[in-house]
């Protein structure tokens, strides 16, 4: 089959979106638009190679998980690098595996999908408990269309296989619709800089590296200025000539699962580096005595606002009113410390950057590393490893044992070898299914004798069981929480203490991954304050709930303080039993009726009986 050719995206710039343009005038366009910074991009850089170990530990982590378990590399004797799988394949051995670890992480990942559960916002004052409820419907508005569920299912995975996990929420326009998004940002884009803060208070750089087309680049970019976009298709025309590769010698075009920093995975696309910095500025505090307002403003804006000071006392003065009665603007000098991003381009080009426009006042990420004790991250998996290598590696010669014990050893006279075979192909036909080895009997030469060996009687069975028990302790995962029958003779108490046991071990995972949910949503029900409006609350409440809408304002809902808490929900076994039963026991002894019962309970036959009451009433 013909290789498809690849498109070059230096072609596609100058050939297809953009008219033909002028050196000189190109360079006029790219000065006169775009920046450089290259120490902000130099310190991304720093923190994205600082990651690189945990990047391959990472892949190993990922590999293991997903069956690829024989790719570790080995050095032989004879200088060649090669991996485990290749080293068995010359040996003549098949390399097996028994992948414990993928079952292992399903089986977390089952666990904590069976018990669903769903944020609330709780107001810190209760007579503005209602607002709480209106926010706790627009963030479970946001998990359904932005199905967080399912995200969380996987980033799950993802923190179990690498203990490092992250989401981005933004306010963005998307496929014709304007919303809060939440997306999964894979590790092995994201940097950040060194933390020892288990809850990574000490993070001052953060951000990830994009692919896009060209043309998403110049719709992004070039805020509707032909000349931004014509500027934009040099850069990145630049990004791949002869100097740039001379000044990174490293760089690879070949898409690799160790992404470049620079170089975009593929050649029709445009890399684009964006960085978030915690950053002090020089700033005054103002107030303005006149309305009571307090801001902050640039140190450049001082004459400005003596200007207007000395406004006020002109005009104070020419009405007789006292110089020390006139309200004024006063300032006070300090160091702001505000997180500021810059979307850049691998020469190091400003694409566009600014103050964060979020009101929590941070950049868009939320992260969590486990366990980050001494800035160290160990997942889970990466525990199991070393079991799991040791399966492996006992299957595999069980497997040899068997196969070359069933024809055992030939004990073939040199005498006796058949004219023309030499004893390399004697053992050939001797190793192959039905092979046949010509004999002629000569007088004082004794015959060929089959040698058969006892392969079971190695020991490598009960090795083998050894390791199976060693990776469930080691794991925490035991077969009890796993649903498997008990071995036969297991006394009851023993095994759900073993589930009990099983659980407390996978609770401090749980529990950290619960941390990164709640931080998530926080961010999460701020921007939904920031950028919703009461007629985005009426269409997500209902008709049932606007009474609750029309008894608050706009302004209360976004000034609202709340905490989240990270409830059950209603879709929980567990949860649906509880409150079934509670509201039984409610409706028995006579505290609400039926139509309560039904409407409040989780019922499979619930809609069908409340459609029939009004026709029994």
């Amino acid at each position: 089959m013909k290789k498809k050719k690849q498109v070059d995206y230096r072609h596609f710039n100058n050939q297809t979106l953009l008219p033909e343009t002028g050196k000189e005038e190109k360079k006029k366009f790219k000065d006169e638009n775009f920046k450089e910074d290259k120490d902000t991009l130099q310190m991304a850089y720093r923190a994205w190679d600082e990651l690189q170990e945990h990047r391959k530990n990472r892949e190993r982590n990922r590999n293991y998980t997903f069956g690829r378990q024989w790719n570790d590399p080995i050095t032989l004797s004879d200088g060649r690098t090669i991996t485990e799988e290749q080293y068995l394949k010359e040996q003549g051995k098949v390399p097996l595996k028994n992948n414990l670890i993928r079952q292992l992480v399903k089986n977390i990942v089952g666990q904590f999908r069976s018990m669903r559960t769903q944020p609330i916002c709780v107001a810190r004052d209760r007579n503005e408990q209602p607002l709480g409820e209106i926010l706790s419907s627009a963030v479970e508005y946001v998990h359904q269309h932005n199905r967080v569920w399912e995200l969380d299912g996987r980033t799950l995975e993802e923190f179990v296989i690498s203990g490092s996990c992250a989401h981005k929420i933004i306010h963005a326009s998307r496929n014709g619709k304007t919303d809060v998004w939440v997306d999964h940002i894979s590790p092995s884009r994201l940097f950040f800089n060194r933390m020892n803060d288990i809850r990574h208070l000490d993070c001052t750089l953060i951000g990830e590296l994009h692919d896009m087309p060209i043309a998403d680049l110049l719709s992004r970019y070039a805020k509707g200025n032909r000349q931004r976009a014509v500027a934009l298709r040099q850069i990145y025309s630049d990004v791949r000539d002869a100097h740039f590769e001379q000044r990174y010698p490293t760089l690879s075009n070949e898409p690799t699962d160790n992404i470049d920093f620079y170089t975009p995975s593929e050649n029709n696309m445009c890399r684009v580096i964006e960085v978030w910095h915690h950053e002090s500025r020089e700033r005054l505090r103002c107030h303005d005595t006149l309305d009571g307002t307090i801001y902050k403003a640039e140190i450049s804006s001082i004459d400005e606002i003596e200007a207007e000071n000395s406004r006020r006392i002109k005009e104070a003065q020419a009405q007789g009113v006292d110089k020390e009665q006139v309200p004024l603007i006063k300032t006070e000098w300090f160091i702001d410390k505000v997180w500021y991003y810059r979307h850049l381009s691998p020469l190091g080009h400003v694409l566009d950057e600014g103050e964060t426009p979020y009101w929590h006042e941070s950049h868009p990420y939320t992260i969590k590393l486990y366990p980050l004790v001494d800035g160290e991250v160990h997942s889970l998996v990466e525990d199991v490893i070393d079991q799991q290598r040791y399966i492996n590696r006992m299957i595999t010669m069980l497997d040899f044992i068997m196969g070359s014990s069933a024809k055992g050893v030939l004990l073939f006279p040199e005498d006796a070898l058949p004219d023309g075979m030499t004893v390399e192909d004697l053992a050939d036909e001797w190793t192959r299914y039905n092979g046949i080895i010509r004999y002629r009997p000569r007088p004082g030469i004794p015959s060929p004798q089959q040698i058969t060996v006892n392969g079971t009687n190695v020991g490598a069975y009960d090795m083998l069981s050894l390791q199976m028990k060693m990776f469930e302790n080691i794991s925490g995962v035991h077969g009890a929480i796993q649903g498997k029958a008990a071995p036969s003779g297991t006394p009851y108490a023993l095994y759900v203490q073993q589930m009990q046991n099983s659980s407390l071990n996978l609770v401090d995972l749980f529990e950290s991954f619960k941390c990164f949910r709640t931080d998530r949503d926080t961010k999460l029900v701020k921007t939904i304050q920031q950028y919703y409006d009461m007629e985005r609350y009426q269409k997500i409440v209902g008709e049932d709930n606007l009474e609750a809408l029309n008894n608050v304002d706009e302004e209360q809902v976004k000034n609202v303080e709340f905490d989240i808490n990270i409830t059950e929900s209603v879709s929980s076994p567990v949860y649906r039993i509880a409150s079934n039963e509670f509201l039984l026991d409610l409706f028995k002894m006579g505290q609400i009726d039926l139509r309560m019962l039904l409407e409040n309970g989780s019922f499979p036959f619930a809609d069908k009986l409340l459609q029939s009451l009004p026709l029994q009433q």
